[in-house]
């Protein structure tokens, strides 16, 4: 009889019997909390259907349920079970990883487990009609939308064209914008220069200043050669002014900057064949334009057009007729297909998206590191300086590189065990620090933020950004994964290796480097609208750092792993409101700013729920019954708030502590007083909603950490106003 015949029967009457046997307790600890019926599978069928962890109190082996092979899925399950240590096996071969898996973590009495899979298949995720893998930085905060219940909130979202939805709408377009002064295209030449474009080098100073001079002059110029030119004057003047340049519709210097981007693009739908490498510069220079005016959805789009056009003409193959080409082009091909490389692997991560380029089809080398002024198309290569000002453009294309290996170590397609997880973790962060080593000693990482306007003083920045995003991205599957498994293995804390340890230590050092850089950046006023990869990065950061303090709430790890934490969570909430103030309405930015306000939320009710833990089992020490309502103080009101217009923040660390009545302490809903009994906080408790989420979370491991809900009542992630 199969299951789907098993629930047409009635159902058993309810009249109690003899048994002739004496009933045993064979639920998993999950069904007998939830007081269900249990299989007595491993997993059960509740558990697997709620895609949880099933665990035994008893110690008892179970069996696996039946399974039968379905022909959609094409592969090779059979009715036989799969063995752990054969599908740990079967990953490493698949992965084409060859690699020797790391003990498990444990000590003394411990009993050994071999490592499981931390799930079985990458979660798939779709916000506003678009896929978010597994791998985006941000791809947990849209399945947080999918999982609210409100799959209608895309509706809502302006009508836009194919290539725009999800974007900040657009106002009607200037069609013939006055061109800059002489003067003025001389400034707007030097600030895109020296500040616009840290890393993002693609493009040959000299040459671009001929075509502003003759597209000034009237001269007739190439449909690309005239965009670029119209690119570099829109993209300088993003960066002119701080602060909301969108309100009321935006200011001179945004509209002038809009006009010259239209401009731009009309040419270059009229381009004519054959493409060229001018071609694609445009249209690097316009992503680059989209991103810092919060279009990322269309971005994405005229990526692919460029990189259609980059590989049609070759650029990322080595010339091999070099020859035949003066310098100038010769170097501006490599540039030009480097700074496509470390885009598309942005725009990956960003997105949760495969790579459009791959490493196995390239061969192109590297740019000599030359000035563009002593870059001539008469000057021969062996004349030229032996160093210039491109190491910080060599530097990010390295750690591209390291990105994209990233993405394939730790988010492929099959499913990884723990131990490979933490081996692959430690694979990256060994291969970080051979590139941090190989920095020249202006560009490395330091304490201190260099916010100043010189070019070294922002390549500096832009990478020691870039280096602790990838280390976050490089360690964040390993804070749930140890979690779960150190909290169930672990004797005491004491037990817990260094070797799982170091990576969650990593990450956290990692958020704390973006949070003290971003605060640094806007306490010296140099937060420009228009950039793009610090609201990103800084993005990352809060959402790690607030799921760190959910998880820490649930785990046994060493008090003195994050002492400065209260610290970094009023960090966090100032730079939070301080990009919230930055992001304009209907921009994608703002809706990451609103889902990240209930994840906040979510975090600040457990840590408020830890240290009445803490406190409860410190008095219970001493033999004090502790006042609940006075043990705490709220941690929302230690910190001070951006004001929504952007211009004035108050530092963090000087808000006010708010305590509690000491009567009474509220808790999502729920009133603890003097009389209430300390069980009823502690932990005698059916499992709440969120707190079965976060159950969820412990079985599934990082990559499904990406792509989850973080519920709690009702519509918590919905974007109703």
């Amino acid at each position: 009889m199969d299951r789907a015949d098993n629930n047409d029967l009635p159902a058993s009457p309810p009249k109690r019997r003899k048994l002739k046997h004496p009933r045993t307790a064979r639920a998993c600890a999950f069904c007998r909390r939830r007081k269900v019926r249990c299989s007595g599978t491993q997993p059960c069928d509740y558990c697997h259907g709620e895609g949880v962890r099933c665990e035994y109190e008893d110690g008892l082996t179970r069996s696996r349920p039946f399974t039968v092979q379905t022909p959609s899925r094409g592969s090779t399950s059979a009715t036989q079970p799969e063995t752990p240590t054969s599908a740990a096996k079967s990953v490493v071969a698949t992965s084409g990883q060859p690699s020797t898996a790391l003990p498990e973590v444990r000590s003394g009495n411990v009993t050994p487990s071999i490592s499981r899979r931390v799930s079985l298949d990458p979660p798939q995720t779709f916000a506003e009609g678009q896929h978010i893998g597994p791998s985006a930085g941000v791809s947990f905060l849209y399945h947080a939308w999918n999982r609210s219940g409100a799959p209608d909130e895309e509706a809502t979202l302006p009508t836009a064209r194919l290539t725009c939805h999800g974007d900040m709408p657009q106002p009607p377009v200037t069609k013939n914008p006055h061109l800059p002064t002489r003067e003025e295209a001389s400034t707007l030449l030097e600030r895109y220069f020296q500040f616009a474009t840290p890393t993002y080098r693609f493009l040959h100073r000299p040459t671009v200043e001929k075509w502003m001079s003759e597209l000034i002059d009237g001269a007739q110029l190439l449909k690309a050669e005239a965009a670029c030119a119209l690119m570099v004057c829109s993209q300088a003047l993003l960066y002119t002014e701080v602060g909301d340049r969108y309100r009321n519709g935006g200011d001179e210097g945004l509209n002038r900057s809009r006009a010259y981007f239209d401009k731009a693009k009309l040419l270059l739908d009229q381009e004519p064949g054959p493409a060229t490498v001018v071609s694609v510069q445009a249209r690097l220079a316009m992503c680059l334009y989209l991103l810092s005016t919060f279009r990322i959805n269309e971005c994405r789009f005229c990526f692919s057009l460029a990189c259609t056009i980059l590989t049609s003409i070759g650029l990322q193959r080595k010339t091999l007729n070099a020859h035949k080409l003066d310098l100038v082009t010769l170097e501006s091909r490599k540039r030009t297909f480097w700074c496509a490389y470390v885009l598309d692997d942005y725009l990956s991560v960003m997105l949760g998206r495969p790579r459009i380029l791959h490493d196995g089809d390239i061969d192109q080398e590297y740019p000599r590191n030359v000035d563009d002024n002593d870059l001539l198309s008469s000057e021969s290569p062996e004349d030229l300086p032996l160093h210039g000002n491109l190491e910080a453009f060599i530097a990010h294309a390295d750690l591209a590189k390291l990105m994209g290996r990233n993405s394939h170590l730790l988010y492929p397609l099959q499913p990884l065990t723990e131990d490979e997880v933490l081996e692959r973790t430690h694979e990256m962060l060994y291969a970080l620090d051979n590139w941090r080593a190989s920095l020249p000693d202006f560009l490395k990482p330091r304490d201190k933020t260099l916010a100043g306007q010189r070019t070294f003083e922002r390549q500096n920045t832009v990478l020691k950004l870039a280096y602790a995003h990838l280390r976050i991205l490089a360690t964040r599957r390993c804070l749930l994964a140890d979690f779960g498994r150190l909290g169930r293995r672990a004797p005491s804390v004491s037990a817990i290796d260094d070797r799982a340890l170091k990576p969650i230590q990593e990450c956290v050092a990692a958020v704390c480097t973006i949070l003290d850089a971003v605060y640094e950046l806007s306490e010296r006023g140099t937060m420009y609208q228009g950039f793009w990869f610090q609201p990103y990065v800084t993005l990352v950061a809060i959402s790690t750092l607030y799921v760190f303090v959910v998880q820490k709430s649930r785990s046994t790890l060493p008090a003195d792993l994050f002492v400065q934490l209260e610290k970094y969570l009023d960090k966090a909430k100032y730079c939070q409101e301080l990009l919230a103030a930055l992001s304009p309405e209907g921009s994608q930015a703002r809706r990451h700013h609103d889902l990240l306000s209930r994840l906040r939320e979510r975090a600040e009710k457990d840590a408020l729920r830890t240290r009445r833990q803490e406190n409860a089992k410190s008095a219970g020490a001493h033999g004090v019954t502790p006042r609940v309502g006075s043990a705490v103080k709220h941690i929302e009101g230690r910190t001070a708030f951006v004001e929504v217009d952007g211009q004035s923040a108050r530092n963090p660390g000087r808000g006010q502590h708010q305590a509690q009545d000491d009567q009474t302490a509220t808790d999502g809903g729920a009133v603890y007083t003097d009389n209430n009994n300390l069980d009823v906080m502690m932990g005698q408790f059916t499992p709440s909603e969120d707190d079965f989420m976060f159950q969820d979370l412990n079985g599934w491991g990082w990559e499904s950490l990406d792509t989850v809900g973080f519920l709690a009542d009702g519509d918590l992630f919905g974007l109703q106003p």
